[in-house]
C-alpha cells in the first residue's frame, strides 16, 4: 500500500443563472433536459393512481393448475396382484376364518409361484385388509372352525378373538351413526 492520502470528492452546484423564471428549462452543455412535466404517461407526484397505460392494459386470467395424475404406488400393484390371485381360494373369497399363522402359507405359495416383488410388507398390508373386512369380523364373530387357505380346518376361534370383532363391529356401527 502506499502512503499517498486518497484524493476527496466535493459535490458543489452550480450557481443558478439570473434573471431566468424558476420552471425554464436550463440547457447545459447541449444535453436535453426533459421534465417530468412534459411526459404523458408518468405519475405526478403527490396524485395516487396508476398511469394509464397500464390501466388500459387488460389482465390475463390466472392459470388453472393441471390435475396430478394418480399414481398408483409399486406395492399397491403387487398387493392387488396377490389379492386375485388368492381370490381363486375359496376360503379367502368368501371371507372365512383364517387359521392363525396363515401368513407362512401366503409366503410359501409367493414363493412357490414366483411373484415378482410380493414383499413382507404387502402380504401383511393384505392380509390386514382382509382380516379388518366386516364380513371377515362377522365371520369370526360368528365362530367356529378356522381355515387354511386349501380349505382344511385347523383349529376354533377362541372366545376372545369373537369378542374382539363384536367390539370392531359396533365401534365402526356407532362411527357411522
Amino acid at each position: 500500500m502506499s502512503d499517498t492520502p486518497k484524493k476527496t470528492l466535493t459535490l458543489t452546484r452550480k450557481p443558478a443563472s439570473t434573471g431566468a423564471s424558476p420552471s425554464a428549462t436550463v440547457t447545459r452543455t447541449g444535453k436535453r433536459v426533459i421534465r417530468r412535466d412534459d411526459l404523458p404517461n408518468v405519475q405526478r407526484p403527490g396524485k395516487g393512481g396508476k398511469p394509464a397505460a397500464a390501466k388500459a392494459k387488460p389482465k390475463k386470467p390466472p392459470r388453472k393448475p393441471q390435475p396430478k395424475k394418480q399414481v398408483t404406488p409399486p406395492s399397491e400393484l403387487k398387493m392387488r396382484e396377490l389379492n386375485d390371485r388368492l381370490n381363486g381360494f375359496r376360503v379367502w373369497l368368501t371371507y372365512q376364518p383364517l387359521a392363525l399363522g396363515i401368513e407362512k402359507h401366503i409366503f410359501k405359495l409367493v414363493n412357490d409361484e414366483h411373484f415378482p416383488g410380493a414383499s413382507k410388507k404387502v402380504v401383511q398390508k393384505l392380509l390386514r385388509m382382509h382380516t379388518n373386512h366386516g364380513l371377515y369380523l362377522q365371520a369370526i364373530q360368528r365362530g367356529g372352525a378356522r381355515y387354511t387357505l386349501d380349505g382344511t380346518e385347523e383349529g376354533d376361534i377362541s372366545q376372545q378373538h369373537q369378542q374382539h370383532a363384536a367390539e370392531t363391529l359396533t365401534t365402526r356401527q356407532s362411527a357411522r351413526t
